[in-house]
């Protein structure tokens, strides 16, 4: 009976002990599964910010490669080799090279042998020195030289450890081409204010010439040898005298106060019915003349004599530039189709301008006439820009020539 008891006890003691055990177990099993679960909320949450984080590093992406094609300037990056990372759109545009000719491609060769070799970003990357702001010629794919001010420095991350170089540039031809024509029309100012300086200087001695000489042709017989001489004497001062008087014009400043509002459609009217005799019939040529404009009223702030010498110089031009026929045709468009623009057209059907000559046309003292004094439309331009108006030419050879008049129009009479 004592040995029962005996055993009963050990086994409640062993059962108490597996009970305890148990119970811690099961204590640390819950706290084990707390722990795990605080781990997943901390894993989810990681994950979670991970995956903002790498939403938001997207979204910085996008909107940096966004940028970067929307950008005029041009950008061309390198790694640590040379070799090319980044070349937006803007830098197709300039250099003519596209992205997957040149994107992993060493910057010295891929751009061909001129290409970028002027301030290459390879330097930047050799002495650790960019340039802050500096100008350069870069050769485009098609080998025409393309000038651009650039930037240039080395890329680097929060450490400081050198990541590659980037450049920035943009295509400054049409600066360029502004500093020339701002240049020219220095150039322009000061020859007209000369012109019009010895225009004067010289005018009245050489009227005086003339009329000298006309005078004393009087007193010579018809069949006196010294007549033809005297005749060529007197030719020569009528011509010194035509080319004075056009510097004149050339060189004379105008004032807007005398501006008159008008009707530009009758001043045409008036012009070509009065230069058909004077210009076309006289020319002794088979021209026709064709008048393309209705009737609505258009009115105009110019001073009609100023805007008829621009006229009959072009119409004159047109004559002489087509052969013993032809067809002279003067259009006026309303300003519709031209903003607050009437344009005016006076074209021919003759042998055309050389395309070689057209930028040069306006030039003073250029002329590819024999007697020509070469100041005909360089005063037709500064009469148009006087009246802050546009000319410009159209021409194809052996087919003609339309020069292309634009005056701002008023709406109503003043």
């Amino acid at each position: 009976m004592s040995d029962d008891l005996d055993q009963l006890q050990l086994l409640r003691s062993a059962f108490e002990s597996f009970r305890e055990r148990a119970d811690i177990l099961e204590r640390s099993y819950n706290h084990m599964a707390e722990k795990f679960s605080e781990l997943n909320i901390e894993l989810d949450e990681k994950n979670r910010r991970l995956e903002e984080s790498l939403a938001e590093q997207e979204r910085l992406r996008v909107q940096l490669e966004s940028i970067l094609e929307t950008m005029h300037n041009g950008v061309l990056s390198v790694d640590t080799m040379g070799r090319v990372t980044q070349f937006n759109r803007a830098a197709e545009e300039i250099s003519g090279y596209s992205r997957s000719q040149v994107i992993g491609g060493q910057v010295d060769t891929c751009f061909g042998e001129k290409g970028f070799s002027e301030g290459t970003i390879h330097e930047v990357l050799r002495s650790g020195k960019g340039h802050e702001r500096d100008e350069k010629v870069l050769w485009s794919r098609t080998g025409d030289p393309v000038p651009v001010v650039y930037q240039s420095s080395l890329l680097k991350d929060r450490s400081g450890e050198r990541l590659g170089a980037v450049e920035i540039f943009s295509d400054i031809s049409r600066v360029k081409e502004l500093e020339k024509e701002n240049q020219q029309n220095k150039t322009l100012a000061a020859l007209g204010e000369m012109a019009a300086t010895l225009a004067h200087e010289i005018k009245n001695p050489l009227g005086a010439m003339g009329t000298w000489a006309r005078l004393l042709d009087r007193t010579f017989p018809v069949d006196d040898s010294r007549k033809s001489t005297l005749g060529k004497i007197i030719d020569a001062l009528s011509r010194l005298n035509k080319i004075v008087s056009s510097m004149l014009i050339f060189g004379r400043q105008g004032n807007a106060v005398s501006f008159r509002t008008i009707n530009i459609k009758e001043l045409l009217h008036e012009f070509i019915d009065s230069m058909e005799v004077e210009v076309v019939f006289v020319s002794g040529k088979s021209i026709e003349v064709v008048k393309e404009w209705n009737d609505d009223p258009l009115f105009v702030s110019i001073e009609p004599e100023k805007i008829r010498q621009v006229l009959l110089n072009l119409v004159i031009n047109a004559v002489q530039a087509m052969g013993e026929e032809g067809v002279l045709t003067v259009t006026c468009i309303d300003p519709e189709q031209n903003g607050d623009y009437v344009q005016i057209n006076v074209a021919d059907t003759g042998s055309g301008i050389p395309e070689t000559e057209l930028e040069t046309i306006f030039t003073p003292f250029h002329t590819t006439k024999e007697n020509g004094t070469g100041l005909g439309l360089a005063i037709v331009k500064k009469m148009m820009e006087f009246h802050k108006g546009v000319i410009s030419v159209k021409s194809t050879q052996n087919s003609g020539t339309t020069f292309e008049l634009f005056l701002p129009v008023v709406n109503q009479i003043q």
